[in-house]
């Protein structure tokens, strides 16, 4: 008798109609499990409840971990060896899952980032890297994990508009988020974000296992004004708009940043402008001026620098914005 039969020796009762339907259920993504290769343990056991349900298996068929434990014993479930969790949060504890094949494909930094979180959007360096918009090597990845509770905003121009993102602060107290592990020696982040403050997202399919949530061109190269230090730094950041000035569509970029309605990431958009001797489309340009011309009505409009957090010598005075 070989390992395999020995372990089905003990397996419970129905245990071949649940294996059937689980390989059924982790053979391809869908929207509530855009990863289906890479999973973490709390994302298992709940998969493995939701089988159990639909079959009426007893309560005494075994508990998560028993399973997982024979689907390591039986090849189809291997544990991903990522570093510096915390070990007893069972989300960051990932298993590569074996069916039809699916294990003999290398795990992509961003399959993990999305299994970390299966309704997170994948932002920051992570996107502008997959994006292909920076030649540097990611040293660190982000996900961002959507909440709809938002702060109440300063409507102006004042750089004092609380973070949209709670997790940012001031420069002096900035935080790249929270660290949540990492994989061969690259942390991995976790940062809460508003939903309507990043309206451009795009799904993308990295694998017949994997579908990943990501910020736009666009959305990301907004959030490189917003979010500097997480996205690389200033090399980072100009170098991506540079390398996307003829990929992302002025069209889609305005009506993110109409969504977004944050007053100092529109000047911040204006100065970036002037700085590269971009010329805006005719609706862009129309929205900038009307925007600086109602900031500039106000008594207060203190300068601000062009990359949030870092501080600039020579100042736009058409923006009063401190840019390079």
């Amino acid at each position: 008798m070989n390992a395999h039969d020995e372990v089905k020796k003990h397996l419970p009762e129905k245990w071949e109609d649940f294996l059937r339907i689980l390989i059924n259920r982790l053979s391809k993504t869908s929207p509530s499990l855009p990863t289906v290769r890479c999973l973490t343990r709390k994302t298992l056991v709940g998969v493995f409840r939701d089988v159990e349900k639909e079959l009426g298996l007893p309560s005494t068929f075994p508990t998560g971990i028993k399973i997982l434990n024979a689907l390591i014993s039986m090849g189809l479930a291997t544990q991903i060896p990522v570093e510096e969790t915390v070990k007893s949060a069972p989300s960051n504890e990932f298993y590569l899952m074996g069916f039809q094949g699916s294990h003999k494909r290398e795990i992509d930094p961003l399959e993990l980032l999305q299994a970390f979180s299966q309704e997170g959007i994948i932002c920051y360096l992570s996107a502008l890297g997959h994006l292909e918009l920076t030649t540097q090597v990611p040293v660190h990845h982000h996900i961002a994990i959507p909440t709809r509770k938002r702060a109440a905003l300063i409507k102006g121009p004042l750089e004092t508009v609380p973070s949209l993102d709670p997790s940012e602060e001031t420069p002096k107290r900035s935080k790249l988020g929270t660290r949540i592990f990492s994989y061969e020696g690259i942390p991995y982040y976790s940062t809460k974000r508003v939903i309507s403050s990043i309206p451009g997202i795009k799904e993308r399919v990295l694998s017949p296992w994997s579908t990943i949530r990501m910020t736009t061109i666009e959305q990301t190269l907004l959030d490189t004004l917003q979010y500097p230090y997480q996205c690389g730094g200033p090399e980072v950041v100009f170098e991506a708009w540079q390398t996307a000035r003829d990929r992302y569509e002025e069209e889609a970029l305005l009506e993110d940043l109409k969504s977004i309605g944050l007053p100092p990431l529109i000047r911040r958009l204006g100065a970036v402008y002037h700085l590269l001797n971009y010329m805006p489309s005719k609706c862009l340009g129309a929205f900038l001026k009307e925007k600086r011309d109602q900031f500039f009505t106000q008594s207060e409009n203190p300068p601000i620098p062009l990359l949030r957090g870092l501080t600039f010598s020579q100042l736009d005075s058409y923006w009063n914005v401190l840019v390079p």
